[in-house]
């Protein structure tokens, strides 16, 4: 693992073993290849909740290790490296609200990441295509909502219904546009829960003539973890 220095050496070898435990992951809602590369707790959660809520971005190098087997994971077991074509990386946003208090979005600074991380080895390219939707525009908004890991099965699935749309690149104004009939892509995000995020962006970008062949993450949350809700 290419770590950044930024652990000690006790604390990065933990994160790697952590991290070596890559597999496909099913989950509730989402029905395609899904590759995560650790279980979100002790070490790997710490490291991706500080990522995330701690302005740790000197962290992002070990995420995107983990992230990289996650990808050549996935691209051996569905086989989508040997087609020819070149694959997609599409990130999952972040609310507004949290990209500002963040001052980044997680995934898709992963996302970018990669791409360089594994130029010259995969072509892969990032489609930064999903955007969230304020939340004065969707659909039922008095229904509950909260963080992810507070609301039920249910909940997770109603609170994703229009929480994302297809945006537009910088410039379109310009005539720049986002090339999405018959595009391959995979979608990345930093943790898989139940899938509810990644099934509504398979099912917009389906509807624009884009194939999902799958989906990666850094973790995914121990199943018993949801037994109960």
């Amino acid at each position: 693992m290419q770590g950044s220095g930024a652990l000690c050496p006790l604390c990065d070898r933990l994160l790697r073993l952590a991290t070596l435990a890559v597999e496909p992951t099913t989950v509730a809602y989402a029905r395609l290849p899904i590759y995560t590369a650790g279980r979100y707790e002790y070490e790997l959660a710490r490291c991706i909740l500080a990522f995330k809520d701690g302005g740790r971005t000197d962290l992002a190098p070990y995420l995107v290790s983990a992230l990289n087997r996650s990808l050549l994971a996935l691209l051996a077991g569905t086989g989508s490296r040997s087609s020819g074509h070149p694959l997609h990386l599409v990130p999952l946003p972040s609310s507004r609200a949290a990209t500002r208090r963040r001052g980044y979005a997680p995934a898709p600074l992963l996302a970018s990441a990669l791409v360089r991380a594994v130029r010259g080895q995969v072509d892969v390219r990032l489609l930064p295509v999903l955007e969230p939707v304020p939340t004065w525009c969707r659909p039922g908004v008095g229904h509950r909502t909260g963080a992810q890991k507070t609301l039920s099965k249910y909940d997770r699935q109603r609170a994703m219904n229009g929480k994302l749309r297809l945006g537009q690149p910088l410039f379109h104004s310009l005539g720049r546009s986002y090339k999405l009939a018959g595009a391959r892509c995979i979608l990345v995000d930093d943790v898989v829960t139940t899938g509810a995020s990644l099934a509504e962006a398979q099912r917009l970008l389906r509807q624009a003539g884009v194939l999902v062949e799958g989906a990666i993450a850094v973790a995914r949350v121990p199943r018993v973890d949801l037994a109960n809700t």
